[in-house]
């Protein structure tokens, strides 16, 4: 995956993480807040510590 394509969607998931923290924080339960973040954390990490699923190289696909 392109590194724009990565930080387009860390970005969104920051943002989309946050917010959905703030509402629960505000309107719910403070702890379902920070597992939120945790969670939001946890897939920003992912998306950069693990490589993109494919084909190894000298492997074909079936056909």
């Amino acid at each position: 995956m392109p590194t724009k394509v990565k930080l387009l969607l860390t970005l969104a998931v920051i943002a989309l993480g946050a917010f959905c923290a703030w509402l629960e924080a505000s309107y719910a339960d403070a702890l379902v807040a920070k597992v939120i973040a945790g969670l939001t954390a946890f897939l920003v990490i992912a998306l950069w510590m693990f490589p993109e699923a494919g084909v190894k190289s000298g492997e074909q696909k079936p056909e």
